[in-house]
């Protein structure tokens, strides 16, 4: 029976980042709302030397907001095995999707075994290696971040000059290798996938809208994201996409192979773009953070679905607890 759900979260490590703060306002956010939609809840929180408490968890599922990528990730993979070799349902991903989702390369090399077209990319480890087959424009960033970090209105380069500084000053900071992709000049879509009769369920693609000001790159910045004080944060949006019928069916049959071959389950998110109506995707977040804000893409897609949020969680989860059931019974995972 599932009456008591677990929220399990990662605390924020520095409270006065409101990226890092994010992830534990939702968990109290979504228990409280299961709370009202009659589920028993409890909030779950955990540091790097605390991941053993989840073996305390007494809830008939876990609802996994865990968001730790970079340094971090293996805890991230580690709360789920851990989970995993209890028997505990959860929401969100498995070992490799997770892992997936916080290695860029991995991720971009997934998507070439899968034919699935994506942006042409080059991992840089060193300065040096700045100056072969880089395609410009290019975009630059942090390999194994996510929520934006490291992305800055300079992030996109024009020349060998520009990709230099901007990933020197990446490795110095991150201190980590850096992404160098092909920049697609044209409209963004947020695709959340859902899931149901243990099949990919594409919902309304969302799209970032963008002001055209001067001097302003039509691109999700860190600052842009997070800091409702930037400058850009005021230059973006999101609404529903309005596609033609074609790039409507390539976008629906897209979000059904990353969904199938990128290790998605329950409610991941594709971040694409569109060049002369080709769809390229740029990354999948298999664990996206789970809110109905009308700026966010799941939310904006949510709702021209005919969720409420109360019916999104409650969807979520019983499609979760349904597929660790079926595994249960019968050993697979459907879908």
């Amino acid at each position: 029976m599932l009456n008591k759900i677990s929220v399990l979260y990662n605390k924020p490590e520095d409270i006065s980042d409101v990226s890092d703060t994010d992830t534990r306002e939702t968990a109290m956010e979504l228990a409280q709302v299961l709370a009202r939609t009659g589920y028993e809840t409890e909030t779950i929180g955990v540091d790097t030397e605390s991941l053993d408490n989840i073996a305390s968890i007494s809830g008939d599922l876990v609802f996994n907001l865990i968001e730790w990528t970079g340094k971090n990730t293996p805890f991230g993979l580690k709360a789920i095995k851990l989970m995993e070799n209890m028997g505990l349902p959860y929401t969100g991903s498995d070992v490799r999707g997770y892992k997936l989702s916080c290695d860029k390369q991995l991720m971009k090399r997934e998507m070439k075994t899968a034919g699935i077209p994506t942006p042409q990319w080059k991992i840089i480890r060193k300065n040096s290696d700045a100056d072969k087959d880089i395609i410009f424009p290019a975009i630059v960033k942090p390999l194994y971040e996510h929520c934006g970090a490291g992305i800055t209105q300079q992030s996109v380069v024009c020349n060998e000059k520009e990709l230099k500084k901007q990933t020197a000053m990446l490795l110095q900071e991150f201190r980590q290798p850096v992404l160098a992709e092909e920049y697609i000049k044209g409209r963004e879509l947020h695709v959340t996938i859902l899931e149901k009769n243990s099949r990919p369920w594409v919902l309304p693609p969302a799209e970032v809208t963008f002001k055209n000001q001067p001097g302003f790159l039509p691109i999700l910045t860190f600052e842009g994201k997070w800091h409702e004080d930037s400058s850009d944060y005021a230059m973006s949006g999101m609404e529903m996409a309005v596609l033609g019928k074609t790039l409507e069916t390539k976008i629906r049959s897209l979000g059904t192979e990353c969904y199938k071959k990128l290790g998605g389950r329950d409610y991941p998110r594709l971040d694409i773009r569109i060049r002369n109506n080709r769809p390229y995707v740029l990354e999948i977040n298999n664990n996206p953070g789970v809110d109905f804000h009308i700026l966010s893409g799941m939310g904006v897609s949510a709702r021209a679905a005919g969720f409420t949020y109360h019916t999104l969680l409650d969807h979520i989860i019983k499609n979760a607890y349904l597929r660790f059931q079926q595994k249960k019974l019968y050993g697979t995972i459907a879908g």
